[in-house]
């Protein structure tokens, strides 16, 4: 005999994104029927040689209008590496904290659980990017059918 057990508040989902351009905006969204409890993430950024500023960014919409800036973090110049990270905690002042770097952390936004419904999007943007940088990331949410 064999046991399912079913959390009713949704199942835990890993939302990744994989390597993209420096210049293309990523819009993560829970789709019709779904609801989307966004726990966690992180976002790493590979800048090329160009010597212009990179920021990550992070924003919510609604489908078609930008609902709230959750925050960023940079500058990024040429050759660089830089991260994002988003979790549990609150964080007064500016979202995006500069972190001491031990685990080459840029910044972090907490988020204390956000809920996206339906069209309401994540967007992920490199203010400045260009086509030769590459970000990639994850998010943790919990899936629930609506």
């Amino acid at each position: 005999m064999t046991f399912k057990f079913t959390f009713q508040g949704g199942k835990e989902v890993l939302r990744t994104i994989s390597a993209t351009a420096g210049n293309v905006t990523t819009n993560l969204s829970p789709g019709t029927g779904k609801r989307w409890l966004v726990n966690r993430g992180s976002l790493i950024l590979q800048t090329n040689a160009t010597v212009v500023n990179r920021y990550i960014k992070v924003q919510v919409t609604n489908g078609t209008n930008i609902i709230e800036t959750l925050g960023y973090c940079g500058p990024f110049s040429a050759s660089q590496r830089g991260s994002l990270n988003l979790g549990e905690g609150r964080v007064q002042g500016s979202s995006a904290v500069m972190g001491n770097n031990e685990d080459n952390v840029n910044g972090y936004i907490g988020i204390d659980g956000m809920i996206l419904s339906n069209s309401d999007q994540l967007r992920i943007t490199i203010f400045g990017g260009e086509a030769g940088d590459s970000y990639s990331g994850y998010f943790v949410v919990l899936e629930v059918d609506v």
